[in-house]
């Protein structure tokens, strides 16, 4: 197959740098390498030939920065004005972003907002690095904040993680977990993870953690869920609406026989537990024995009031 002629307009070299750092932010070295891709315009990138074309640039309007040995664009060939109220909008979505609570999509948040700022009439860079300051501060002064900082960046290494936290019972109790992801309900966080061990994935509350370690052992990503099986009656049968990663596994006019695999398991007990006579828990064993324990600790509880 016969190669296409390469070009040797200069112009189009020029324009062919122009569109790769519209796009992103790199060194002469990774320029280079992204230029040799295009099979169709000549290789001719010596670090003179870059001196013009970057005094081409900043000839056009275009202000080139260079931090740390990378070059980016602070503005485009067109730019958009924003009215005041779209100013506070884009300033809204970039205070929002920690509220994602998973670094990985974070960094994506923050990719995405850097290349809009060419195109803007907004200093988006000077924000976000305002949203790092001030992050920095409440996490030096904050034992929460800093909980949730430690487990963005376990949840994104992708380790195991032996966690020992206090159950409602005030207990300590030391599991392992592969951390899923955080969540925040009624302003408390709480951490989702998966116990290998026992197939069951465990909320637990940030506030409740007394230390984090990191394993060795890379989380495997793979998720086999041990289900809890129980029985609603009567009118509670007719009335229940399936939570997720509920199903029914069978069914009269007066029962329902529903398997549950990823709520936390204390928290469904609770729930349960609520049903009163309605409910009845099927299977595993070890759950049944921990429910009755659970109802006979509330009564006695009743009983010393």
């Amino acid at each position: 197959m016969k190669k296409p002629e390469k070009n040797h307009d200069t112009g189009l070299r020029i324009l062919e740098v122009l569109k790769i750092l519209l796009e992103k932010n790199l060194s002469k070295i990774e320029l280079i390498e992204k230029l040799k891709e295009n099979d169709s315009v000549e290789n001719v990138y010596s670090q003179e030939a870059f001196l013009k074309y970057f005094n081409t640039f900043e000839l056009s309007g275009l202000k080139l920065n260079r931090f740390q040995g990378k070059y980016s664009l602070n503005n485009a060939l067109l730019k958009t004005s924003l009215s005041k109220k779209e100013q506070e909008l884009f300033i809204l979505l970039i205070n929002s972003i920690k509220k994602l609570n998973n670094k990985a999509e974070e960094e994506i948040m923050k990719t995405l907002f850097l290349k809009i700022d060419k195109y803007v009439d907004l200093d988006i860079n000077n924000e976000l690095n305002n949203i790092i300051k001030q992050e920095n501060y409440i996490q030096s002064s904050n034992i929460r904040n800093n909980v949730i900082e430690t487990l963005k960046n376990l949840i994104y290494e992708g380790q195991r993680v032996s966690i020992i936290y206090k159950k409602k019972d005030n207990t300590e109790e030391t599991d392992i977990f592969e951390l899923r992801e955080i969540i925040e309900k009624d302003n408390c966080f709480y951490v989702v993870c998966y116990n290998p061990i026992l197939g069951r994935n465990r909320k637990i509350n940030i506030d409740s953690i007394i230390s984090l370690k990191q394993l060795p052992q890379k989380a495997s990503g793979v998720c086999h869920l041990n289900s809890i099986v129980f029985e609603v009656y009567g009118r509670l049968a007719a009335l229940y609406k399936l939570k997720p990663s509920e199903k029914v596994l069978d069914f009269s006019n007066n029962h329902l026989t529903i398997s549950n695999t990823e709520e936390d398991k204390d928290t469904l007990l609770l729930r349960l537990l609520k049903y009163g006579e309605s409910c009845k828990i099927i299977r595993p064993k070890s759950v049944q024995e921990e429910f009755i324990k659970l109802a006979d600790e509330i009564l006695k509880n009743l009983e010393a009031c």
